[in-house]
């Protein structure tokens, strides 16, 4: 029994499977839900509008309205000074062939009261078929276990002019959306839904509950074509803490990696067949748990804190979805290369995850959390998959992102890397002197100005004398130049980190 304690083809398959991601690094703290209601008093708006794009019959989930530069979503806490009321709001920011418009920023609030939050990941995915992408998640309450008969499921339709306001999805009560893919493969994304955490072990608490498949398409009613149940919560001890989706055997079916986080060291009534990941293929049937590569995956990814959150990306080029695993090897001598931190990418196969190339580690002299957070695209533009990874506690919480180049053996390694922080010399802005700048890239990769290089997006809560900091570090043939960065503020879309 696993017992561990809590503590466009490529590019476009990249995108799409980082929705988790959104909600790490300052998302959580942050992220919660996005809009419900009847529509237009939900969104604020600033000067202007993106140009009207065109639907596409596979649209780029980074790209919600169809005009080829991809769009930003970061979802913003503000506080008071003593930190005794909170406002929470996503912002949508549009790409264009300057970059990021901030003059076109749109605003949805979480809700009324300091407790309203964005409650999960925020899901790129086209749910109704009509060739744009749209946005899914919830927003609420700040509960527990998600039963909060206030908290909405929603989702934001994109279209010729971006996306629409918050609309409520007809999906039954304490849904929790985790991941949206195609995963009986009839070309309609479908939502799965991961059930109720719960409040602890059934014996002190309430049970998780079981998740469902919602089934698409879904159409402007919300409501998906129909639902099947799935068995996702270990007997009501734990529901998934995440959700991974690709189609890792190339066969138009989204496969599923779940993890999950709970505390049964010293707990006898935990269940025997506990498991800290479960592996499901896609089927014309929905989703089917198969044993194969789960042990690996756990392996990879045992902490001591429980397993971080895997990422998904075509990361060797071949056409097939790989799974990039955040890794900290056996603790060695300092000396010895492969001690600490490592990114661990198991390729795809027609055969299945795991049944292409041999595994590829990327470690060395490395800090235990380096690999977080990856990423798959192409930075530099050479046609080859790059990876970019966090090292969050780099430098007392300072942050650290590294750009680990595709190679020509197909697969990306650390010959050539580039790593920035918050004192790489060419970059804007005043970072915090006392480090805590939490100088980390959020997935996914964009192409945000749409000169076919993927650009990395950071934000640091605390530069600029705490008032806050975008930064867009472009893509370029050189990799990542920190002399091109696209910098602004909270302050500059209406979303300022203090309030009066």
């Amino acid at each position: 029994m696993t017992r561990r304690p809590r503590r466009r083809a490529a590019r476009r398959r990249a995108v799409g499977r980082y929705a988790v991601a959104l909600c790490c690094a300052m998302a959580l703290a942050a992220c919660g839900g996005g809009g419900g209601g009847d529509g237009g008093s939900d969104a604020q708006k600033s000067n202007g509008t993106p140009p009207p794009g065109k639907p596409a019959a596979d649209p780029d989930p980074g790209d919600f309205n169809g005009d080829g530069y991809d769009d930003y979503i970061h979802v913003v806490t503000a506080t008071d000074r003593d930190r005794k009321r909170s406002k929470t709001t996503l912002v949508i920011v549009y790409g264009s062939k300057k970059g990021l418009n901030t003059d076109g920023a749109v605003r949805i609030p979480a809700g009324s009261g300091s407790d309203a939050w964005f409650t999960g990941p925020l899901l790129r995915a086209d749910l109704d078929g009509d060739g744009f992408t749209d946005l899914v998640g919830s927003r609420g309450p700040s509960v527990p276990d998600g039963t909060s008969p206030r908290q909405q499921v929603f989702v934001m339709y994109g279209g010729a002019r971006g996306l629409d306001t918050p609309k409520a999805l007809d999906v039954p009560q304490g849904t929790r959306p985790l991941a949206v893919a195609d995963f009986d493969g009839d070309g309609s994304a479908d939502v799965l839904d991961a059930g109720t955490k719960g409040s602890g072990p059934p014996m002190g608490g309430t049970s998780a509950t079981s998740g469902r498949l919602l089934y698409g398409p879904f159409g402007r009613s919300g409501k998906p074509e129909r639902t099947a149940d799935l068995d996702l919560g270990q007997h009501g001890y734990a529901a998934p803490s995440s959700a991974t989706t690709g189609d890792f055997d190339a066969d138009g079916r989204a496969e599923v990696v779940l993890t999950y986080g709970f505390d049964a060291e010293e707990d006898e009534t935990a269940p025997s067949d506990l498991h800290t990941v479960a592996y499901y293929e896609g089927s014309e049937q929905g989703l089917v748990r198969v044993g194969g590569p789960e042990a690996r995956i756990a392996e990879a990814v045992s902490t001591f804190d429980g397993p971080p959150t895997p990422a998904t990306g075509d990361a060797d080029g071949d056409g097939t979805d790989d799974l990039l695993l955040p890794t900290q090897l056996a603790v060695a001598p300092a000396d010895m290369p492969g001690s600490g931190g490592a990114l661990t990418i198991m390729y795809g196969g027609k055969s299945g995850l795991g049944t292409g190339r041999e595994a590829t580690v990327i470690a060395g002299k490395r800090r235990i959390d380096f690999g977080s957070t990856p990423a798959v695209g192409d930075v530099n533009g050479d046609k080859r998959p790059d990876v970019v990874v966090n090292t969050p506690d780099f430098r007392r919480h300072d942050g650290k992102v590294t750009l680990l180049p595709g190679s020509s053996a197909g697969v990306p390694s650390a010959t050539g890397e580039q790593s920035v922080d918050a004192e790489t010399t060419g970059l804007p802005g005043t970072p915090n002197p006392h480090y805590w700048n939490a100088f980390n890239h959020q997935p996914p990769l964009l192409d945000v100005d749409g000169d076919g290089r993927s650009d990395v997006i950071v934000f640091g809560p605390l530069y600029e004398k705490r008032k806050g900091a975008f930064l867009v570090l472009r893509g370029t043939g050189k990799g990542l130049d920190p002399e091109q960065v696209q910098f602004f503020t909270p302050d500059d879309i209406g979303v300022p980190l203090r309030l009066k």
